[in-house]
């Protein structure tokens, strides 16, 4: 039987948070008062999730998949278990959500700061493939 599980985030801005979704192919319902998440089988998670992945995005899952923003103010991702073990919504999922959080997040203070995009490049490093967000100033 599945259920949900909650997967920590280190994400804390919802802007970011729905952008890096749309970034990555969804398009999430952001509601302030919370919206019910439905799994399979007719599972609900007790809590209400401030933004949303409805199941009819997420090709074959059998949940939606929710963002929980908790006391502290980080955002706890909300997962079914047989999503997370067998469609892929894992933690390196969660991982590419939170670089995309990271450049969008990035852009945008280099924005307010006056500064002007110039490139992202992918660069393969000894610990793995790392971006690199190019600037300059005014």
């Amino acid at each position: 039987m599945s259920k949900f599980e909650q997967m920590e985030t280190k994400l804390t801005e919802d802007q970011y948070l729905a952008e890096a979704l749309e970034a990555i192919g969804y398009k999430p319902v952001v509601d302030w008062n919370g919206q019910t998440l439905r799994g399979y089988g007719g599972a609900i998670w007790p809590e209400k999730a401030q933004i949303v992945i409805p199941r009819a995005q997420l090709n074959g899952a059998l949940a939606d998949i929710g963002f929980v923003r908790d006391a502290c103010g980080v955002f706890r991702a909300v997962i079914d278990d047989m999503d997370r073990d067998y469609s892929g919504f894992d933690s390196a999922w969660l991982g590419r959500l939170t670089q995309t959080y990271k450049e969008k997040q990035t852009m945008a203070v280099a924005r307010a700061k006056g500064y002007v995009f110039k490139g992202r490049e992918v660069i393969d490093t000894p610990q793995g493939k790392r971006v690199q967000l190019r600037f300059a100033v005014r």
